[in-house]
């Protein structure tokens, strides 16, 4: 790989889940196999038979869904790190803040599926009180957004992830009078297939409760350089980024400008690590000249070491 080359990972959340997710990996690589396994043994769930038979139902479920898709996650950075290199950087959306926080050395794979595993709990039970949805529009920068939702006082940023994807968040009846008016301003608003509103005020509670569980662990300041969904930076210490996962659980996730952030540095390459190509196709669209690669499968880890080598 050219050395002036600087290349970041990032790792998917929930919603890139699919039955059969990794499966080419698991099958044919015994330590990858044993990942999820090992995640068996510490979450007590079922991974290995949901991962590979589903239904979709089950697999979508956020207790089952974010370990799931952590666990594949790690096992696309298995193969990653062992066939290609370590990157400049890495950032991760939402729970694959998680899968990230594992690459950079903050906390270990075992640390990691016990947090991802509380958190699921933790966001699903709170969830389940506050009868909240998440809605992705489209067309919109994050200004223009602002601006309608001054008339909706209970809607909420949720994610920034493009100049043209603003997700927002709130409970059911306020998103769908939300949506009724973008119908009727002819915005395309896609409600998300997530069972909570995350990465919202309503999700106050969860932070708290996370905080609890996430003061178990001992977070290790970051070998590779780390993005924060919080603030859109670099993480300064372990302390720093303890504390952005418990703001992250409530406030909104800014994708978009760890993209830009993560350009103005440097980099050249990104490279999805995980499940699908949502991340890919956000950052093909933030960055339309920078190279987008990804890393789900045998095909996919082939064509990003021809590109590179």
């Amino acid at each position: 790989m050219d050395k002036d080359k600087k290349l970041t990972v990032v790792f998917p959340g929930q919603g890139s889940q699919y039955v059969g997710m990794g499966k080419e990996f698991i099958e044919s690589t015994p330590e990858c196999a044993a990942i999820i396994k090992q995640g068996e043994k510490i979450t007590a769930l079922p991974l290995m038979d949901k991962i590979m038979n589903g239904p979709m139902e089950e697999i979508t479920r956020t207790l089952i869904c974010q370990p799931a898709v952590f666990a594949v996650n790690m096992v696309c950075w298995h193969m990653f790190k062992q066939k290609v290199c370590l990157p400049f950087a890495v950032a991760g959306h939402s729970l694959g803040e998680y899968s990230a926080l594992v690459a950079s050395g903050v906390i270990s794979l075992d640390e990691g599926f016990f947090i991802v595993k509380k958190r699921a709990h933790i966001m699903d039970e709170i969830s389940s009180k506050v009868n909240g949805i998440l809605l992705a529009v489209l067309g919109m920068n994050l200004i223009d957004v602002e601006h309608i939702l001054k008339d909706f006082p209970e809607v909420e940023i949720a994610n920034v992830n493009s100049d043209t994807q603003i997700v927002v968040g709130g409970r059911k009846k306020d998103i769908e009078n939300f949506n009724l008016y973008l119908r009727q301003k002819n915005i395309k608003g896609i409600p998300l297939n997530v069972s909570g509103p995350f990465h919202t005020s309503l999700m106050r509670t969860a932070g708290h409760l996370l905080s609890t569980e996430l003061d178990k662990l001992d977070f290790k300041d970051p070998k590779i350089p780390l993005y924060l969904n919080y603030s859109g930076e670099m993480a300064r210490d372990g302390q720093e980024v303890k504390e952005a996962l418990v703001q992250q659980i409530y406030s909104p996730v800014k994708w978009l400008d760890i993209i830009k952030n993560s350009v103005n540095r440097g980099t050249d390459i990104f490279v999805e690590v995980g499940p699908k190509k949502v991340l890919k196709k956000i950052i093909e669209r933030i960055v339309p000249d920078a190279t987008v690669l990804n890393v789900e499968n045998n095909g996919s880890l082939k064509t990003v070491m021809e590109y590179l080598f």
